[in-house]
């Protein structure tokens, strides 16, 4: 894993501040514009790159709204525009652009990943768990959602079902402060678990 400089901090800060601007204003004007007077040449992945901080973050943000927003929409900019919403506060419009990814394709792990921890992120437990479900049930690599399932679980007073999936996870993550932690809510959730079947032990 590389490690991340003070510079590139500072410069993602940067871009994500000044996406929050832009999404103020350009998610508010209306949609659907051509196209091929917004982005010119400008590629999804150069869109994006631009809201990263490596160029004019207006350029981007407009190319991709017109990407998301055509007759037939771009779903990598429509992705994006949702996580760009994440880390600008506006999560109303990012959970929009996250479903509509959907609604276009509804098998998009990457969308139905980032919905789920939108939706967990708002407190929408439920949508969130149904979401982790589908994510580790066809793709192994995502284990991460266990965790993320089981805490949805724990939120929705549903101990037992909580445990099996941190006892899924546990196994799985490489993460030693990770594991101590998960150790120690299996362990409170055992003990809750035994109270509630035995009330007078």
């Amino acid at each position: 894993m590389s490690i991340i400089s003070a510079k590139d901090i500072i410069k993602s800060g940067i871009a994500i501040l000044t996406a929050m601007l832009l999404f103020t204003g350009c998610e508010t004007v209306p949609s659907s514009p051509d196209v091929a007077e917004v982005v010119s040449d400008i590629s999804v992945d150069d869109a994006i790159k631009m809201v990263s901080g490596e160029g004019p973050p207006m350029q981007g943000i407009s190319a991709l709204i017109a990407y998301a927003d055509a007759a037939v929409p771009n779903i990598k900019a429509t992705l994006w525009l949702g996580r760009f919403g994440v880390q600008s506060g506006q999560l109303e419009k990012a959970h929009a652009r996250f479903s509509k990814v959907l609604e276009l394709e509804p098998d998009h792990l990457e969308a139905t990943w980032d919905l789920a921890m939108l939706d967990m992120q708002m407190g929408a437990s439920e949508a969130a768990a149904n979401g982790f479900k589908v994510c580790v049930n066809r793709d192994p690599g995502m284990y991460k959602g266990y965790f993320f399932l089981a805490t949805c679980l724990k939120n929705m007073d549903k101990p037992v079902e909580a445990l099996e999936q941190y006892r899924t996870f546990l196994p799985l993550t490489t993460d030693s402060v990770l594991q101590m932690k998960v150790e120690g809510i299996i362990n409170r959730l055992e003990v809750d678990i035994n109270v509630v079947s035995d009330p007078n032990e």
